[in-house]
């Protein structure tokens, strides 16, 4: 669903924390609408509610300052919601602190909350698989995103992990999702600091009573003429393997998934889930339609992996993904 209008923008000062938050929306004609919270986080997506209608729609929100490579601390001094709809209507939110786990997220560009231009283009629209995740839970747990754009393990560990590793407690997770530029560093090889830096990322928040979950990467979509991806990862989803064998934790097998899929869709079909605009495109970065498809691999990995409290807590209804399917006839235009 496209949305011509700016969103609709509700904000409420509140510390650092986990909270509740209930949000009656009320049509005064047919709508569609999206929930947003704090940088563009998706919480509800394209609910349909008719004229006269009136909804309540109740998620975890966590609210945490961050600290990103090349940038200033920020202090988040609150819960940030946006509603995306095209149609008349009212909104009012209410929001209340709860003692839940929260799950944490380090990545890159492939995981981050991406922002959005007006009017809202999912195909043309940047997406980390990570700031789509938290509405496919029921309330109980809270995603708290981290992941920034161009930064690999090393640049995580020194400046964007200071913002919460002294706020991860029992009972939380570390979602760890790295490899496209960790790759063009020598010295962050697949099996060198690249592994030793998903180790920190292990003992350091099993220290603190936290459980880490680690991905390997998302596969890019460079086609080669029979059909298949490029594999330009496969090392360091081989890495990642590893780490879990030897650590006993959970491995997300995103590098396998999205290869899968993305071979299925085919050189023409799989532009559907990655940025364009046009004819230019992008092979590594997803858009919302993408990252929409990526995050249900997570969630349905972590109920394969059994990962509880999480896996009780997804709407299972929400995450299937049918393998799509291509004309072998059509031929790419690159």
């Amino acid at each position: 669903m496209n949305y011509e209008k700016e969103p609709l923008h509700i904000s409420t000062s509140v510390p650092n924390g986990t909270y509740e938050v209930t949000v009656t929306v009320t049509a005064h004609e047919d709508i569609i609408f999206t929930i947003l919270s704090q940088s563009r986080r998706f919480m509800a997506q394209d609910i349909n509610l008719g004229k006269g209608e009136s909804t309540d729609i109740t998620f975890n929100v966590s609210v945490c300052d961050y600290h990103k490579n090349n940038e200033d601390y920020t202090n988040v001094n609150g819960v940030e919601i946006d509603i995306m709809c095209d149609g008349d209507f009212t909104a009012l939110s209410a929001v209340s602190p709860v003692n839940i786990p929260t799950v944490y997220i380090a990545g890159d560009s492939t995981v981050t909350d991406q922002p959005a231009e007006y009017p809202y283009n999912a195909a043309s629209t940047y997406c980390g698989w990570g700031q789509m995740f938290p509405q496919f839970f029921n309330t109980g747990i809270a995603v708290e995103n981290h992941a920034q754009s161009g930064s690999t393990t090393e640049d995580f560990k020194n400046v964007n992990f200071t913002a919460f590793k002294d706020k991860i407690k029992k009972g939380d997770f570390l979602i760890i999702e790295f490899g496209h530029n960790d790759q063009k560093i020598d010295t962050l090889d697949a099996f060198g600091g690249y592994t030793e830096n998903l180790k920190y990322f292990v003992n350091f928040v099993r220290e603190k009573g936290a459980n880490p979950i680690i991905c390997s990467p998302i596969n890019r979509i460079i086609f080669q003429e029979d059909g298949t991806l490029l594999n330009l990862l496969g090392d360091y989803r081989t890495a990642v393997k590893n780490v879990c064998d030897e650590m006993n934790v959970p491995f997300i097998d995103l590098w396998s998934r999205t290869t899968e899929f993305f071979e299925a869709a085919g050189a023409v079909k799989a532009w559907d889930y990655f940025w364009g605009n046009g004819t230019d495109r992008d092979y590594t970065h997803t858009n919302d339609i993408g990252g929409n498809i990526v995050a249900r691999f997570v969630a349905n990995e972590m109920i394969k992996n059994n990962v509880q409290p999480i896996a009780d807590l997804i709407k299972k209804d929400m995450i299937n993904v049918e393998m799509p399917k291509h004309d072998s006839s059509v031929k790419p235009q690159n």
